[in-house]
């Protein structure tokens, strides 16, 4: 029963919008992409993809994930949905896992566009080869796996809210000081919306071979990563159970 749910809410999203928005931010990045704003030694695709990944995982990524958590619940918010999907012959946990794991998926799709929109921002400007594309895959991986959390929480807060501007007004807020909290070694990696920008500017200097990543303190990100998203995951979770729904 739990892939006829997935399968239910791929189905919502089938005629929608949704895929607009899940091509935003590579193709904002896309466009920055064509404005550089420095370059690094010779390596013109280092350039390019280090200046992609900061515009796309330090502001994009963070205010996408928020905004994909809030469209998958605002129809049951607005039409009763949730009262009607909670007849289903299926536990509450399964609805609410189903819409997460969507939101991965969308979100996944996102970082195959964005790979794809570097390669093609380098191929119109004329790069040459190599193009980077291992350093890019593990960047654009870390990127997806430390979502993980912050999908959960702004699922949690996406169902709490009964409005899409509620839950967009926090991500959005929490989202703009993400930058300057990345640069802290203490709180960067306990701040969920730093997560996306610590992960793949690091990923991408390691598999280069460097250490110019914004991630200053592995020791205490990594644990970070799975106990937030346990805790975001599980809160989540239990709230949507216990909530009585109308």
């Amino acid at each position: 029963m739990f892939y006829q749910l997935l399968n239910l809410e791929w189905l919502k999203l089938k005629n929608s919008k949704i895929w607009f928005i899940v091509l935003s931010s590579p193709a904002l990045s896309a466009v920055i992409g064509f404005f550089p704003l420095f370059s690094i030694g010779s390596s013109k695709w280092l350039a390019l993809s280090t200046q992609m990944i900061l515009t796309h995982s330090a502001l994009f990524l963070p205010l996408l994930t928020g905004v994909l958590a809030a469209l998958l619940c605002s129809n049951e918010h607005a039409h009763g949905g949730w009262k009607q999907l909670l007849t289903l012959p299926v536990s509450r946990v399964q609805v609410y896992a189903a819409k997460y794991v969507i939101i991965m998926i969308l979100l996944l799709f996102t970082q195959l566009f964005f790979l794809i929109g570097v390669w093609f921002v380098g191929s119109v400007q004329g790069f040459g080869s190599p193009f980077p594309w291992y350093s890019l895959v593990m960047s654009c991986l870390m990127g997806w796996l430390s979502c993980l959390p912050l999908a959960a929480l702004q699922f949690w807060l996406a169902t709490y809210f009964k409005s899409f501007a509620g839950p967009s007004t926090v991500n959005v807020m929490l989202t703009l000081p993400a930058i300057l909290i990345a640069n802290s070694e203490l709180l960067g990696p306990l701040y969920p919306w730093s997560h996306p920008m610590l992960s793949m500017t690091q990923a991408f200097s390691a598999a280069m071979g460097g250490d110019a990543g914004f991630l200053a303190n592995e020791s205490a990100f990594y644990p970070t990563l799975i106990v937030s998203f346990v805790a975001f995951i599980g809160g989540g979770a239990l709230y949507f159970h216990k909530k009585e729904w109308t």
